[in-house]
């Protein structure tokens, strides 16, 4: 089992009413994380956090990033200690 941190802006954190949570997960995957805050949070999260088939993160106007500053991917691994950012993008010249 490893904890891993959840970093809300801007939609995600209306959402969630929290800026920062902790989730403790058996299996080390965005996808658990993914499966966990739609379970928490519900239709809302489900229809910003995932596309319209429900198998991928949704990446239209909206960006993930792990601690390293890497995009991530709902098959990445996720390692002990890890924050994923969870962001709405922003158009802009």
């Amino acid at each position: 089992m490893i904890t891993v941190h959840a970093q809300y802006q801007a939609r995600f954190r209306e959402i969630t009413q929290v800026e920062r949570e902790s989730f403790e997960l058996e299996t080390p995957r965005v996808a658990e994380l993914a499966t966990r805050l739609t379970g928490k949070y519900g239709p809302t999260m489900q229809a910003l956090l995932m596309d319209a088939d429900g198998e991928n993160l949704n990446t239209r106007g909206t960006l993930y990033l792990n601690s390293r500053g890497e995009r991530v991917f709902i098959e990445d691994p996720l390692y002990d200690g890890d924050t994923i950012y969870f962001m709405v993008g922003i158009a802009g010249g």
